[in-house]
């Protein structure tokens, strides 16, 4: 009931009970009742007067007369929480609220006490509670719109402190129901923009890109020339990895609104992960002709000069950005990246290392750099073929803090089996296991440790209960298939890929896979028809051009066009040895001999003790006429490293004997006759 109703009805009672029929007098109930509204009314009018402490007294009164009415405790509560007696207030409102619980009132007050009462240290409690009040609010009077905009508003708090603490799922939940709260908005005011564009950024955040899409789309059909709404569209396509679009609606933003430097550096962000860095440097360059010191824009420059190769420019845009903050971390990654791309790897050690001695925030962001920085170092190290190195280096990311993490722990036991440490990494393997022992990777890892071991049935028996546990999975599939590959099984490898296949046709590492089993099978134009659909795929795929070209060079075949894939190869990973080694075997194929010589040395720069590699380099020498040299360079090719097995050991020992046997004629030739 009103305000206005209960003083009208007041004064009527006040007036009944002040001379009363002669006949018959009032029911007591409704005496009662009627006195409460007069005294009610003598509290507005003293609240209306500034006499809180009077009004009070008479609401008291009311609420004696009439205890079972919820409006008299309402506006109670509102006179105590004027009077700043919050608590009082609060007990006030959630009686009214008992007595009748579609009173919109009682939880309005609730709702606003509620906010009121939101500390800075820790909100989300009461922010929480106001939200269901409001929610109540809105449940009795559904077209509400200031109560839906609250709740509206609450619900986006909510899920920003959730995001805060990191927690994603709650965060989630609190956006779409921030985004039912604009629906809801939008069924009072249908043509409303803002409730559109807010709606869309809430079911971008909780995950829900479809529609987000169309709610910002919705937005735009009432405001065509809305920057913010294509801005928006842009950043959903850009989430859902849809380059193309994403592109499009940032350019259009860009024609609206060319001033907003927020957007171009959206849209080169999303240019540099499509893998067009040429454009992505346009825009960084265009934000920084208007602000040369923009921070985003130099790491943006940074990142796309490393990707177009320019790599000393790349630097002095790291450089730059470290001038000015010595400390930034964001700067430093970036040129432990350029030094990655660059193949630099032993730069990469010195960057990390130098990043790694600063002291570290010890919160959960700390922790989580940390780790990153100590992966990479583990990468590098490994690349180093400083196995013992990678293995701390993983040790020390998993102890830097965060939650338990299979893949690191994966790295480390790999890392310890390179470094022909086979007992201790048998041993973090099992560990690992024991708290993921559904890990694909560390039973995998398991099993070729194992099988190195000598213990043959139990690596076996360990790679068949994985694919027992698993038959229709890929990831497992090429897991097993690594296994036979290893233990030289190649039909079971085959077999094992071929499935994977059927199953994800377009996995790139199946394909190369199957291509390698295949050509060790000795079915080279089947390993050539299953590389070439591996291209299709992924036509800069280093691995693959590399062994295509390699097997055609080697067995004769296509010549002129492998020497063009490994180019490809190399030009993608200047520092791979094999790549090297390969692009040399496929000039010596073409008689190109001193280019092949200087290829093949330079492999060996990066892998001096290759098996392979050293005996190409014997091939190239012998052909040169260099016979002695290249006998040296066969004898260390059979105690070389040769892991896989690649090495064609008898035939290697022919060509000793057959250069020996040539040694020996010519000094049979030049030495003096016999007396």
């Amino acid at each position: 009931m009103s305000i206005l109703v209960f003083v009208l009805a007041a004064s009527a009672a006040h007036a009944a009970v002040a001379s009363p029929p002669a006949a018959v007098a009032a029911p007591p109930a409704a005496t009662a009742r009627a006195d409460a509204y007069y005294h009610f009314s003598l509290g507005m009018q003293a609240r209306l007067a500034g006499d809180n402490d009077e009004a009070l007294a008479e609401y008291r009164r009311a609420q004696k007369l009439d205890p079972s009415s919820s409006s008299i405790r309402v506006e109670t509560a509102r006179l105590l929480r004027d009077m700043n007696r919050l608590d009082d207030a609060a007990a006030e409102a959630r009686a009214a609220a008992a007595l009748d619980e579609d009173d919109a009132d009682a939880h309005l007050v609730l709702a606003q006490l509620s906010q009121s009462q939101a500390s800075a240290n820790d909100p989300e409690p009461a922010l929480r509670r106001a939200a269901a009040e409001y929610g109540q609010v809105v449940r009795v009077r559904p077209s509400d719109g200031q109560a839906v905009l609250s709740l509206a508003a609450l619900y986006g708090q909510l899920a920003d402190l959730r995001g805060q603490a990191r927690d994603t799922q709650g965060a989630a939940r609190d956006h779409l129901a921030a985004a039912a709260a604009w629906e809801k908005y939008l069924a009072i005011d249908p043509g409303n923009f803002e409730a559109h564009v807010q709606r869309g950024q809430h079911l971008l955040q909780a995950g829900e890109p479809d529609q987000a899409a169309a709610a910002l789309k919705g937005a735009l059909e009432l405001q065509p020339s809305s920057a913010r709404a294509y801005q928006m569209l842009g950043a959903i396509y850009a989430q859902a990895e849809q380059s193309d679009q994403a592109v499009l609606h940032f350019r259009k933003a860009l024609e609206l609104d060319p001033g907003n430097v927020k957007v171009r550096l959206e849209l080169g962000e999303v240019l540099v992960q499509a893998k067009r860095p040429q454009e992505a440097l346009s825009e960084a360059d265009a934000v920084l002709q208007a602000d040369a010191s923009n921070r985003f824009a130099l790491d943006l420059r940074g990142r796309s000069l490393r990707d177009l190769k320019r790599y000393d420019e790349a630097d002095r845009a790291a450089d730059a950005l470290l001038a000015s903050a010595p400390d930034d971390l964001k700067a430093s990654y970036l040129k432990v990246t350029i030094a990655e791309a660059r193949h630099d790897y032993p730069k990469a050690v010195e960057l990390l290392e130098q990043v790694l001695s600063r002291p570290q925030a010890s919160d959960e962001e700390g922790a989580a750099n940390s780790r990153v920085f100590l992966l990479h170092l583990g990468f590098a190290y490994q690349q180093l073929e400083r196995y013992a190195d990678a293995a701390r280096a993983f040790a020390r990311a998993e102890a830097a803090g965060g939650p338990p993490d299979a893949t690191i722990l994966s790295f480390r036991a790999e890392a310890l089996y390179l470094a022909k440490q086979k007992d201790e990494a048998l041993a973090a393997t099992r560990a690992a296991r024991q708290r993921f022992p559904d890990d694909v990777d560390l039973a995998g890892l398991e099993a070729n440790i194992l099988r190195d071991k000598g213990d043959t049935a139990a690596a076996t028996a360990l790679v068949e209960k994985m694919r027992t546990r698993a038959p229709k999975d890929p990831k497992v599939l090429a897991r097993v298939a690594d296994f036979y590959r290893r233990a030289k099984d190649f039909p079971q490898a085959e077999a094992a890929l071929r499935q994977a296949r059927l199953i994800d046709p377009k996995s790139l590492s199946v394909l190369f896979q199957l291509g390698a089993v295949l050509e060790r099978e000795k079915r080279p134009d089947e390993a050539e028809a299953v590389f070439r659909e591996a291209l299709a795929i992924e036509p800069d795929s280093a691995p693959v051009l590399n062994y295509l070209g390699y097997m055609n060079a080697d067995r004769n075949v296509r010549v002129d066009e492998a020497l063009g894939l490994i180019q490809k190869a190399v030009e993608l990973d200047p520092a791979s040895g094999a790549y090297r080694d390969s692009l040399g075997w496929a000039l010596y194929r073409l008689d190109r001999i001193e280019a092949a010589e200087a290829s093949v040395r330079r492999a060996l720069e990066r892998d001096a003790n290759n098996a392979v590699i050293l005996d190409h380099l014997g091939d190239i020498l012998n052909k040169r006429g260099r016979v002695a040299d290249a006998l040296q360079c066969w004898q260390k090719a059979l105690h070389g490293e040769d892991e896989e097995g690649e090495l064609d050991r008898p035939r290697v020992e022919a060509k000793i004997r057959d250069a020996q046997g040539v040694l020996h004629a010519q000094q049979q030739a030049v030495a003096p006759p016999a007396p």
